[in-house]
């Protein structure tokens, strides 16, 4: 998965913070709406992969300064979070040319987005690989730097002329281990770069690219899907145009095959093995969810009284 938030608010920002107060608030919120949601609106539950990375390693996150390209690791919870919100109020204004009384003047203008978060999962196998390594009680995390070190560098080419990256934080407290990297367009001095979109194609289209590169076989209503989302995306970029958050999930899966190597191999095809398998589990999950929802529309409908009871309400 990946995806592109365009943090607009405080809490967005804080957000990213992986061990912040504000993160773990939003992550027990989300996780209170999704059980309320399955009781009262039923869902296709689809399955996942249960995957406790937060018994066995941390989150951290970096400071990173674009103009010296130095790095700081954050000690306090708190303190990426709060370096995001400093950030977005220290980007939030631009110089831009206008025209006033037909001469050209500059002003200053006010960002809409200061800070954007590209978020970048581990390839499922890779999280495999990596369970697997501490249920065994073999510590993976040197192996993970070594991905981290090859990877971060690479992702600050790919966002050369197009962002400034500010930082990043790891997270560990979901099912996929992943990166947030924060992201901005301001130089925090009037100067701004690249443009407004990222030329993203979503998250759905980046996994079903991380199959396909497994060798997996996909379903030809999938393959058709994908094949649709490449269409419209080069139709709007161009022929062999790439979508970053697709390349950013290729430079990752590359630089985990360049540390692990021969390690990894057989994960991957565990796990492009166990794609048609995953596929029919999530049919089966739709199909459930609809059996459910016509069973208690049925009920409902039973159940009511349709006699009138009084003057039709006008709004």
């Amino acid at each position: 998965m990946s995806t592109h938030i365009r943090a607009k608010t405080d809490r967005q920002l804080e957000h990213s913070g992986s061990r912040g107060q504000s993160h773990l608030r939003d992550k027990a919120e989300g996780e209170r709406r999704r059980r309320v949601k399955s009781l009262c609106y039923p869902a296709a539950q689809h399955p996942t992969e249960d995957r406790p990375f937060h018994e066995y390693i941390d989150g951290h996150e970096q400071k990173r300064d674009p103009d010296t390209g130095t790095w700081t690791r954050c000690v306090n919870p708190e303190e990426y979070p709060k370096y995001l919100l400093a950030q977005s109020r220290d980007r939030s204004r631009f110089k831009d040319g206008t025209i006033r009384k037909g001469k050209p003047i500059s002003m200053l203008r006010k960002a809409a987005t200061p800070i954007e978060i590209l978020v970048t999962t581990f390839p499922p196998w890779l999280s495999n690989w990596a369970l697997a390594e501490f249920k065994a009680k073999r510590d993976a995390r040197p192996f993970l730097a070594k991905i981290r070190n090859c990877w971060i560098p690479r992702a600050i080419s790919r966002l050369a002329g197009i962002r400034y990256l500010i930082g990043y934080s790891f997270h560990c407290d979901t099912d996929d281990l992943h990166f947030d990297l924060a992201v901005s367009r301001q130089d925090g001095k009037g100067g701004r770069i690249g443009r407004a979109g990222l030329g993203l194609v979503g998250p759905w289209a980046t996994a079903t690219d991380r199959q396909v590169r497994a060798c997996a076989i996909i379903s030809s209503n999938k393959a058709s899907r994908l094949s649709r989302d490449v269409a419209n995306f080069r139709h709007r970029y161009g022929d062999g145009s790439v979508p970053l958050d697709v390349t950013l999930a290729r430079d990752l899966d590359e630089a985990a095959d360049n540390v692990l190597r021969a390690q990894l191999k057989p994960w991957k095809e565990a796990y492009a093995a166990k794609v048609p398998e995953l596929e029919r589990a999530h049919i089966a999950a739709e199909l459930s969810a609809i059996d459910t929802v016509r069973a208690k529309i049925a009920e409902g409908v039973s159940q009511s009284n349709f006699e009138p009871t009084g003057p039709t309400p006008n709004l």
